[in-house]
């Protein structure tokens, strides 16, 4: 059964290991789950495909620029960034100045994945065997897919934590 809510600036579950909170979770909304997050200047969110969502971003303010699938495209404040489930994609601040998204899954079936990410990130951090073996484990679970071995090659060619 959906719950009704008002949920105001500064409010939702938070995730401060990842600086976003979850807004609008599979309890409100069955077919919808809803973030709110900061990406920080030189962060990316790498890259990945789901198999079960469809994600859409609306940026709130900043620029982000975007890999879907192989086209690279910058998105700025006002754009809407649609990814269909099993299209790989990244993004990253290429700026030095803070963007701010909300990031749209349908269905809601990734309710519950930033819930353990942040306890992972916190526990353990991904530059460590257990905290990579972790993430894998959940990415898994939640039918993730992580492209670790693009990293290197976007960090190159995009200039990625260069700043």
């Amino acid at each position: 059964m959906s719950v009704a809510a008002v949920i105001s600036a500064g409010e939702g579950d938070a995730v401060p290991a990842l600086g976003m909170a979850m807004k609008v979770r599979q309890r409100h909304l069955d077919g919808l789950f809803v973030v709110e997050a900061v990406i920080d200047p030189d962060v990316m969110i790498f890259p990945h495909t789901h198999s079960r969502e469809d994600e859409c971003s609306y940026l709130l303010s900043g620029e982000l620029t975007y890999l879907i699938g192989d086209d690279v495209r910058v998105a700025v404040e006002g754009s809407y960034v649609v990814r269909p489930r099993g299209m790989r994609h990244a993004f990253w601040n290429a700026t030095g100045t803070p963007a701010r998204i909300i990031e749209m899954h349908t269905p809601a079936t990734f309710d519950g994945f930033y819930d353990r990410v942040g306890a992972i990130l916190t526990g353990y951090g991904l530059d460590t065997a257990q905290g990579r073996a972790a993430f894998d484990e959940l990415s898994t679970e939640y039918g993730l897919v992580q492209h670790w071995d693009l990293i290197p090659e976007l960090n190159d060619r995009y200039g990625i934590g260069r700043r």
